[in-house]
């Protein structure tokens, strides 16, 4: 063996074990403890759209959950986050208050105060005011620990 593959081999080595330790050192996420979450000491995001107030955000793990996500929403009249979309958690969308349209799989719905949405994963989803006062919802989207996401569909 020449010194310089030598050289090479112990370089390659060494980036090996430095990298084997940088991923092992990394942080392992901690699931939630039970908690009383306030919503004063929530993460809160205004736009012109309305507001939202972020409990657990999608790094949040739990018992059962590798992922969860809870917040409330209030958007203005006339006004939505997003257009419909899909990702590959499941979602619950309870509405407090208000009035609007939920989009659900290309149709869609009336909603009022009471109702609730589920949707699986990759379901083409949202929701939007076409009310005339604020609508107030709460949104719980997580992915299950020890189940594989199940894959994008085609189209």
């Amino acid at each position: 063996m020449t010194t310089r593959t030598f050289l090479i081999v112990a370089a390659l080595c060494a980036l090996s074990f430095f990298a084997g330790t940088l991923w092992a050192a990394k942080p392992v996420p901690v699931d939630l403890a039970s908690h009383i979450f306030r919503a004063a000491e929530t993460r809160t995001s205004t736009g012109t759209w309305g507001s939202i107030h972020i409990y657990t955000s999608d790094a949040a793990s739990s018992f059962g959950a590798a992922s969860v996500l809870t917040a409330e929403l209030e958007f203005l009249p006339g006004k939505q986050l997003q257009p419909p979309h899909l990702h590959p958690e499941e979602e619950f969308q309870f509405v407090i208050e208000g009035s609007g349209t939920w989009s659900l799989n290309g149709q869609e719905y009336p909603l009022k105060a009471g109702d609730l949405m589920y949707t699986r994963p990759w379901d083409w989803h949202g929701i939007r005011n076409s009310g005339e006062v604020p609508l107030k919802f709460f949104v719980f989207k997580w992915r299950a620990k020890g189940v594989a996401a199940p894959e994008r569909p085609a189209g």
